[in-house]
């Protein structure tokens, strides 16, 4: 037997002070480690070869050969890392919860799962890699692990621990659980036990839970996994127009594995009523008669066997029932309903029922004992059986020839088991202004010194787009991308997009560009039906798929909506849509205008207000004007320095975001009419969207207002300069894309010389005139950014 990390002979005190000392200091260190790191090492040790085992393994267990085997393959997929994040994800949603506090949930808190420190697992002797299973949970909540092992099972915990020890020499978790045996019912070492460990982890008979749970310290928590009988269901709509001989081989596949000494393991069939019980009997028969043989069974297990033989004997007598029965297997068809144990070793009862209503007040009674379910039903009846026999105690359901192979990470006896090995610590977290000082101001850190210090960097990289100057490339978390998404989907849900919606999701995919990728997930998490487009697809194609579908909502960058619509337009092609989401530029009300006439949309909305740095940053409701947003408060620190919004984000952490400068101009504004407490402020354009030409402030406000007067969708600004005798002139082209419209350029600029109070109190109209020029394009003349599909409003073209 070992003691964390030696191994110990009968003569081993592990009573004493000193011992127990050393496990609170190893506690301490296990609760330290990064769970990538645990995950490290079970991943390489899985590699290990075990196969030397084997032939103990069959004496010890009683299992056959192939059995066995089977059986031993199993283990690297308790090890692989694949396998065992899968399993951490799906209790833990975000496996960084087991090493810091994380967002797990929608809400305004953070979580961390804590160990509970010491463990006593008392294991079954059924199945053989149960305790080591037992262990590696241990070893993934950080706790450490008393492996208490059973008569019938002492060797192969024994062996891998030897292979652990030998394998692990710098001690990360050889030297953190013990494997130890004593005959069950030993009052000094349970009593002794009992009041040392944090938690009991116990597997096995009722009476032995009953032992274990008296007399426990309050401190102490019970984790009881007591005894189970599992079933099997095969209806009428189930079986029609199936082969019986192949439903008879997903019986016996249920059975046979470990000789049906699982706790999934069927041990009743109920059969349907008008099913012909005789000629199913009989398919079942055939199909145990080409399984393998079973293992050895003692003396008592033969006993039991003999009795439901003698029991099957009695229903036949009766004209009530009937025994097949073959060297390595007994089927027994009872009039009796009421659900019972079989004598397991591959001994089937099947009962017949009427109604899925009928079975569950059958089986109802036996709630606490009830664990799986393997059925056979037809998809019209699925539901309804599902429901009734989930409020019969029944904890899982599988389809009929897979209930022993469990799938990773699903619930066990009802509870997700890692959970339950943890306690979960809030940090109720709240963004609370204590006034101070941000005139420091810093972005995250450069993507080459994150690699160069970043451990275990999974995830996304991600740039923007561009649009302004060169990109910018960042390292999302999946985690953090995930919490991204999380906030996006709360954005639509306010919005009103709801489950079955139809969304056309035009961004651009791809790239390095994250909108397309963040969009489609939270889509996904709201349960919508999506149209994963992108934007970068030929607008002809767009249209099609517009088209064929109708979608609800469409989302996607302004000049890429507008392109297809009036695509779609010149063609009298005709669609209704809803909804549009909108980012990445600003939807000018000319554009909105324009969008209703030809789509019919009734509401325009912001797919959210964001960065590529920091992420999610701001939401709309339904009450949101264009431009308000309100701010997600629990993740998002939001301030103005000089007009400028400043962030600072708490989802943030394989890159901190701290008072980054966004370089959009904001304002704060009154409370929404919403209710909601979240802060709101309204966007009033890029800092940088002011043109300093000729010695003045140019706004673009100023231009775009006369530019949507005119119904222009889509224009440019080149700003340039040019040698005009010993003088360098700036000049100022504004581009309009335009098929058809006629402008009067007097007017045209006249009007913005008369908004432009800073141009109109330095030069001269006839100065401005001559250094300003019109110039009227095509529609899709304009070029779009090839990596987003984002216009350049202002080209800066000066030396």
């Amino acid at each position: 037997m070992y003691w964390f990390g030696t191994e110990i002979g009968s003569h081993f005190d592990w009573k004493m002070p000193s011992v127990w000392e050393e496990l609170e200091r190893k506690k301490q260190t296990l609760a330290q480690i990064k769970y990538q790191e645990i995950l490290d090492l079970l991943d390489r040790f899985s590699d290990e070869d075990f196969s030397e085992a084997i032939s103990e393994v069959i004496r010890e267990s009683g299992l056959t050969p192939e059995e066995a085997k089977k059986t031993l393959d199993l283990l690297p997929s308790l090890l692989k890392r694949e396998s065992v994040e899968r399993r951490i994800r799906a209790e833990f949603i975000r496996p960084e919860v087991l090493d810091q506090f994380t967002k797990m949930h929608h809400g305004s808190f953070k979580v961390r799962a804590v160990p509970r420190g010491l463990l006593l697992h008392i294991t079954a002797g059924n199945v053989f890699l149960s305790s080591i299973d037992s262990l590696i949970m241990g070893f993934l909540t950080k706790n450490l692990s008393i492996i208490k092992v059973s008569s019938q099972n002492k060797f192969f915990p024994v062996y891998f621990a030897r292979k652990l020890i030998a394998f692990d020499q710098e001690k990360l978790l050889s030297d953190k659980f013990a494997i130890i045996h004593w005959k069950g019912g030993n009052q000094e070492i349970e009593s002794f036990l009992k009041n040392k460990v944090d938690a009991i982890v116990a597997w096995g008979g009722e009476e032995m839970i009953q032992t274990y749970g008296q007399n426990l310290s309050p401190r102490v928590k019970l984790i009881d996994f007591g005894p189970k009988i599992s079933i099997q269901l095969i209806t009428k709509k189930g079986l029609l127009n199936r082969n019986i001989s192949i439903v008879a081989e997903k019986v016996v596949a249920d059975i046979i594995p470990w000789d049906q000494a699982a706790c999934s393991s069927p041990q009743n069939l109920y059969l349907e009523e008008g099913i012909d019980a005789a000629e199913f009997v009989e398919a079942v028969d055939k199909a145990f008669l080409l399984a393998p043989p079973r293992g050895i069974i003692n003396e008592d297990e033969a006993t039991e066997i003999l009795k439901e033989t003698f029991r099957g004997y009695y229903s036949e007598f009766m004209n009530e029932g009937k025994l097949l029965q073959g060297q390595h297997h007994l089927i027994h068809l009872e009039r009796n309903q009421i659900l019972r144990p079989s004598p397991l070793h591959r001994s089937l009862v099947i009962k017949r029922f009427r109604t899925a209503q009928d079975l569950r007040k059958i089986l109802s009674p036996f709630s606490y004992y009830l664990q799986s379910c393997s059925y056979l039903l037809n998809d019209e009846e699925k539901e309804e059986f599902l429901n009734e026999l989930a409020l019969t105690g029944l904890k899982r359901f599988a389809p009929l020839g897979s209930v022993t192979w469990g799938m990773e990470g699903a619930p066990h006896d009802g509870r997700f088991v890692l959970r339950e090995l943890v306690n979960f610590l809030g940090d109720e977290m709240r963004v609370l202004d204590y006034g101070e000082s941000t005139s420091s101001l810093s972005s995250s850190q450069t993507i080459n010194a994150f690699f160069e210090n970043a451990k275990h960097p999974k995830g996304y990289i991600f740039s923007s787009g561009g649009t302004t100057g060169n990109p910018k490339f960042v390292h999302f978390s999946y985690e953090e991308f995930d919490y991204m998404s999380d906030m996006l989907a709360e954005n639509f849900r306010l919005q009103g997009i709801k489950p079955g919606m139809m969304v056309a999701n035009l961004f651009v995919a791809g790239n390095l560009w994250s909108s397309f990728l963040c969009v489609d997930k939270a889509l996904e998490k709201i349960g919508a039906i999506q149209l994963p487009i992108g934007g970068m697809c030929p607008p002809e194609n767009i249209s099609s798929y517009l088209l064929k579908f109708s979608p609800n909502v469409i989302m996607g960058i302004p000049s890429m909506l507008v392109m297809v619509a009036e695509l779609m337009a010149k063609r009298g092609e005709s669609l209704k849509v809803e909804k549009i989401f909108y980012a990445g530029e600003a939807l000018s009300d000319v554009r909105q205008k324009y969008l209703k006439e030809v789509w019919g949309t009734r509401s325009f909305s912001s797919a959210g207000y964001a960065s590529v740095d920091a992420g999610v940053i701001g939401y709309q409701c339904l009450e949101s004007l264009p431009g308000e947003h309100h701010v997600f408060s629990d993740l998002v620190d939001l301030q103005i320095v000089n007009g400028e919004a400043v962030v600072t984000s708490l989802a943030r952490n394989s890159m901190p975001v701290r008072h980054y400068r966004t370089g959009d101009r904001i304002e704060w504004i009154s409370d929404c009419s919403c209710g909601r407490k979240d802060k709101r402020f309204k966007l009033l354009g890029r800092i940088d969207n002011t043109i300093h030409i000729w010695s003045c402030r140019l706004q673009l406000r100023d231009i775009e207002k006369l530019v949507n007067e005119e119904n222009i969708l889509t224009f440019q600004l080149k700003v340039s300069e040019e040698q005009r005798g010993l003088e360098i002139q700036e000049k100022l082209t504004i581009i309009l894309e335009s098929s058809s419209c006629m402008i009067d350029q007097e007017k045209f600029l006249l009007g913005l010389f008369e908004l432009s109070r800073d141009v109109k109190d330095t030069i001269s109209f006839e100065a401005f005139k001559k250094n300003v020029q019109l110039e009227l394009v095509g529609e899709g003349k304009i070029p779009r950014n090839l990596r987003t599909g984002k216009i350049s409003l202002i080209l800066d073209e000066r030396n």
